[in-house]
Order: C-alpha cells, then sequence, then structure tokens
C-alpha cells in the first residue's frame, strides 16, 4: 500500500451548484473552484502523489476559522461537507488516483481550527497485496 499525507492552507472552495449557461453547464464560483482544485493538486504533488492504481481510501479534515462572535464547538453551518468533498475528491483525478471512482472509503470533518485549510491523507493500492 502506498500512504501520502499533505496540507494545503488557504480559504477552503467548496464545489458549489452547476448552472446553465449559453447551453453549457457550469459551476458558479468557477474561477476560485479552479484556482482551489490547482492549489490542491499542486500540494498533492509536491507530497510525492503519483496515480495509484486499485481502491483507495481517503480521510480529509477541513479546518476552519472560528469567528469571535462564535461559542458553538462545531462549525455546522455552511458550507456543506459533501460540497468540500467533491471539490477535493475531482481535484486528486489524475493526480493521486486515475478516477474518483476508485475511492471507496471517505472519512471527512469539518472543525474550528487557529488555521483555514485542509489535511488530506490518501491511501491506496489494496488490490495489490
Amino acid at each position: 500500500t502506498v500512504t501520502i499525507a499533505f496540507s494545503v492552507e488557504g480559504k477552503l472552495i467548496q464545489q458549489g451548484s452547476m448552472r446553465a449557461f449559453n447551453n453549457r453547464i457550469v459551476h458558479n464560483k468557477t474561477k476560485e473552484l479552479m484556482a482551489w482544485r490547482t492549489q490542491v493538486g499542486q500540494a498533492a504533488h509536491l507530497a510525492g502523489c503519483t496515480p495509484i492504481a486499485g481502491a483507495i481510501t481517503i480521510t480529509m479534515r477541513f479546518r476552519y476559522l472560528r469567528p469571535k462572535s462564535v461559542t458553538r464547538p462545531q462549525p455546522t453551518v455552511p458550507p456543506d461537507l459533501d460540497k468540500q468533498i467533491r471539490s477535493i475528491l475531482d481535484a486528486l483525478t489524475g493526480i493521486a488516483y486515475q478516477d474518483d471512482s476508485q475511492v471507496v472509503q471517505i472519512t471527512a470533518t469539518k472543525e474550528y481550527q487557529g488555521t483555514q485549510g485542509v489535511d488530506i491523507t490518501v491511501t491506496g493500492g489494496f488490490d495489490h497485496l
């Protein structure tokens, strides 16, 4: 098996919704989303990611800054965790794995921390033991 762990610092951009525009389907926040995906992909490359064959498990810890006026212990407000996950899965396609259909297990959390970003661990190669 192969395990690669890395972090991406900065503002988290969720996958967002799609809309039709001039007979094309486009994401809201396209520029931000593409820049975020590039940032995630570059961090993965720097960590040594190359496309892993076989089944993949991935862990993502999304870190948010707690607003000063917020006392709740967890970030139970938007952005939605599933949209955050989708942006990472798409960003790592062709970099950590050939296709995100290889992902057989996802563990993801949202939490307040002192820095904003995401910690990612990709483990794969289970089919080749």
